[in-house]
């Protein structure tokens, strides 16, 4: 083997195994929290965000939904991984919680909890957990997607959407 082919399958090796280290140092989980006050009522909030149908009208993000049976449908975004997701719990009005079950390189779940905030208006709590297990998959995670970014774009389509 030449000499630039040991330095190279060397140079390899050691970003390979840093970046495999540094995934490991990263938390396995990662969690985010909205909260805002929509000025619409919590019945017209709650049916808007579960209306999996009708997402692609206000979700510019994604690109197609193909919906699996009443309870599961999978999210084919404009840039990433197509998501697939089944519903937890709902509760009317008040609670919507999901959780990712493809891919299986990560795991996650989202949970929406509304409540009525004055006669017209309603405030809003969205929280996001994902969890990665393969450090390599976990660094480019931390890399590539942000996901605070990601929650504010819904929040700001969702309020746009309803403000028409």
């Amino acid at each position: 083997m030449s000499r630039k082919m040991i330095l190279f399958v060397g140079m390899l090796s050691v970003i390979v195994l840093t970046s495999g280290l540094a995934g490991l140092l990263l938390p396995k989980e990662r969690e985010f929290v909205k909260e805002a006050v929509i000025n619409h009522p919590v019945g017209q909030v709650f049916s808007t965000v579960t209306d999996i149908n009708n997402q692609l009208a206000w979700r510019p993000e994604v690109k197609e939904i193909n919906i699996i049976n009443e309870e599961s449908w999978t999210e084919v975004m404009q840039k990433g991984t197509p998501l697939t997701f089944k519903i937890r719990r709902k509760v009317q009005d008040s609670l919507f919680e999901i959780e990712i079950i493809e891919p299986k390189s990560f795991n996650g779940y989202w949970v929406g909890t509304f409540e009525p905030f004055g006669d017209t208006r309603t405030r809003i709590r969205f929280k996001e957990v994902i969890c990665i297990e393969n450090p390599y998959f976990r660094l480019l995670s931390y890399i590539f997607i942000d996901l605070d970014n990601q929650m504010n774009e819904y929040l700001s389509n969702l309020t746009t959407h309803l403000g028409k």
